[in-house]
């Protein structure tokens, strides 16, 4: 075909579907069990599995892919809960600081800019990952190795030079209370970069200080961003391929205005910063602003990757033959590959989140005095029985055809697995862990009026919001599967 196949209306609807799951499996990743990059691992996950269900028919477009690119998605990341108050013209001492926890004065400003290099920095291997997926160019597993290597390598290097200097010329104030907190905290160093190379890489250490893992974190963010512009790079140099090159850029670009934005909405709460005595809803002056905040931001990741891919020229989207060639030549080497890549994120990173969130479950409704060891029993057993169970009953899909687990080519296991990892992921948020579902407010809905009122409070809002995600979700995404692949998924 010489078409992407795709209609406006098909592609409009891809956009919403990035922005619907992007946002409701990023508010999973902050919920216990998912978490850091294990939760990245499911965004980037469900993502990648959208893209294979609307574009997947191309060459290049394998199956082992779409763990690969999962596993891509949660690499790099560094936490941002420390620095994102600072664009309301604060940031906390963490520790008491001078005998009290205080909220230090800076320049909302500088802070402004921090978060935006938080922000461009979220998914820099995914956004690279993604560009590949639509360039003439052949990326080979090794010159993935290559990028992750590069991404790490320049991180490093700028964590132990330049990101303090830099740091210092965005935000002196910062610099100066993490100096502050090191003299109360009895430390005779002359610079907080001192006390950092002391305690190279120990993000531990950093929060026994008051103010200074503000400072570890955003030295962090700032490597990270050099980092990423070394990734964005690398195919231009290496392969003259703009496309992923822009694509790369294009996707954090976006990720960190839209999260900076949501960030600084969020902020206005406290009534100070550049923001301040800016009316906001009552759910956010009442503390609902961190799960929004996530959500927003996975719906914003979601929302460019599809509005890129559909925008991008037909002859980089047009449908071809399904590739299901072996990822290597080497028959026993892609074997090995794909049953690892696939045991680690369909079976281990699921049930790290079903362990520990059922056991939490098990400990909040009274059965359990605590959810350790118990999460991480059902974790360890959940991912053995799947490793066996995986090898073998498909054992002939993946050992003697080369194929999916499932034993179909890689856009019908899109497909099938698409749907069943977000039906996965909304039992475990609305139903284990805390299990909001069983704890609303039912008493105080005694009419329509009082129901709405009561799903749009502060306590309720996100619920409300993850809901009517997910059947909106499946609203749209069934008709479209089904116009998708009228033929194919009537087998699966």
């Amino acid at each position: 075909m010489n078409s992407d196949g795709l209609g406006k209306g098909m592609k409009a609807l891809s956009v919403i579907l990035g922005a619907l799951i992007g946002g409701f499996i990023w508010r999973c990743r902050g919920e216990s069990g998912f978490g850091s990059s294990w939760g990245l691992y499911s965004v980037g996950l469900v993502l990648i599995l959208l893209i294979y269900n609307f574009y997947g028919s191309r060459k290049g477009m394998k199956y082992e892919l779409i763990p690969f690119g999962a596993f891509m998605t949660g690499l790099g990341v560094t936490g941002y809960a420390t620095v994102i108050h600072q664009t309301a013209g604060f940031i906390y001492s963490d520790l008491p600081y001078q005998g009290q926890v205080v909220h230090a004065p800076v320049d909302p400003y500088s802070g402004l800019i921090i978060v935006l290099i938080m922000g461009f920095t979220l998914v820099p291997l995914y956004a690279f990952f993604v560009g590949t997926l639509f360039s003439k160019k052949e990326y080979k597993y090794y010159h993935y190795l290559i990028v992750i290597a590069i991404f790490f390598i320049v991180q490093t290097i700028c964590k132990a030079s330049v990101a303090h200097y830099i740091l210092k010329l965005i935000n002196p104030e910062q610099v100066n209370y993490a100096l502050l907190g090191l003299k109360d905290s009895g430390y005779d160093y002359t610079s907080p970069m001192q006390a950092y190379m002391d305690h190279f890489l120990s993000r531990r250490w950093s929060q026994t200080v008051p103010f200074f893992e503000n400072y570890y974190m955003s030295v962090e963010h700032v490597s990270d961003l050099i980092a990423t512009i070394a990734v964005a790079l690398y195919p231009l140099i290496a392969f003259k391929d703009r496309v992923t090159s822009l694509v790369t850029v294009i996707i954090n670009a976006f990720t960190s205005i839209a999260t900076t934005a949501f960030t600084s909405l969020m902020t206005v709460m406290f009534d100070t910063g550049f923001l301040a005595n800016v009316p906001v809803p009552r759910s956010l002056r009442d503390g609902s602003g961190w799960g929004l905040w996530e959500y927003a931001t996975g719906a914003s990741v979601g929302f460019i990757t599809m509005l890129v891919i559909a925008l991008l020229p037909k002859e980089l989207t047009a449908k071809g033959e399904i590739d299901t060639e072996p990822i290597f030549k080497n028959k026993k080497l892609s074997c090995a590959v794909n049953i690892i890549i696939t045991i680690f994120i369909f079976g281990v990173v699921p049930w790290r989140a079903i362990g520990i969130r059922f056991a939490k479950l098990l400990a909040y409704e009274g059965f359990l005095k605590d959810y350790n060891p118990t999460g991480d029993i059902l974790m360890i057993a959940g991912s053995i029985v799947f490793g066996i169970f995986f090898i073998w009953f498909i054992r002939k899909n993946i050992i003697v055809k080369n194929t999916t687990p499932l034993g179909a080519d890689p856009v019908r296991f899109a497909r099938i697995a698409l749907p069943a990892y977000m039906g996965m992921c909304c039992v475990l948020y609305f139903f284990t862990n805390r299990a909001p579902i069983f704890h609303l407010p039912y008493s105080e809905m005694k009419s329509v009026s009082s129901f709405f009122y009561v799903m749009t409070s502060a306590q309720c809002i996100e619920f409300s919001l993850m809901f009517i995600t997910f059947i909106a979700f499946l609203a749209i995404y069934i008709p479209v599967r089904g116009r998708l692949c009228p033929t194919e998924c009537d087998k699966a």
